[in-house]
């Protein structure tokens, strides 16, 4: 990887999550799977969702690129997460994370996407009430996020 890339995938890495260091590639075809499948969990992978896991995957220059431009996100979530050495405890968070973005990417954050990401959740050992937390500041970031665009551009995107 040359220096440009590393230090984008770093500072993306640090302005996201506060790390510090690159993470190992880990486990990402199944972080990317469990994603997509969350995404379609309610019987619907939308475009929007799809390039938004796409466009993470890509600015992260993760290994995880390829499968999420064609994965048909049809498998059972539990039989993806049985085969997962890599969600450790350390990142059983972030996924939920991410797939709360990934669902909410379309504009319809819909309780059958809420209900996967629950089962993920409980699959993963993490608690209703913080599955609860992660949503809310998804739901606060995607507001301030609008609310910067706004006022940054009251007439509009330039580009």
């Amino acid at each position: 990887m040359s220096n440009i890339e590393q230090d984008a995938q770093l500072w993306i890495f640090n302005q996201i999550y506060g790390f510090n260091t690159i993470p190992p590639t880990g486990d990402t075809e199944i972080f990317t799977k469990a994603i997509l499948i969350c995404a379609k969990g309610d019987g619907v992978l939308s475009p929007a969702e799809r390039n938004w896991v796409v466009g993470r995957a890509a600015s992260l220059r993760s290994s995880g690129y390829e499968l999420a431009k064609t994965y048909s996100a049809d498998e059972a979530l539990a039989d993806v997460l049985a085969n997962s050495s890599a969600i450790d405890k350390s990142g059983r968070r972030s996924i939920i994370y991410v797939a709360i973005q990934a669902c909410a990417a379309d504009g319809d954050f819909n309780q059958e996407e809420r209900d996967k990401i629950h089962a993920m959740a409980q699959s993963l050992g993490i608690e209703e009430d913080v599955v609860n937390q992660i949503e809310e500041v998804c739901l606060e970031e995607a507001k301030t996020r609008e609310k910067r665009i706004a006022l940054l551009f009251p007439e509009g995107a330039p580009y």
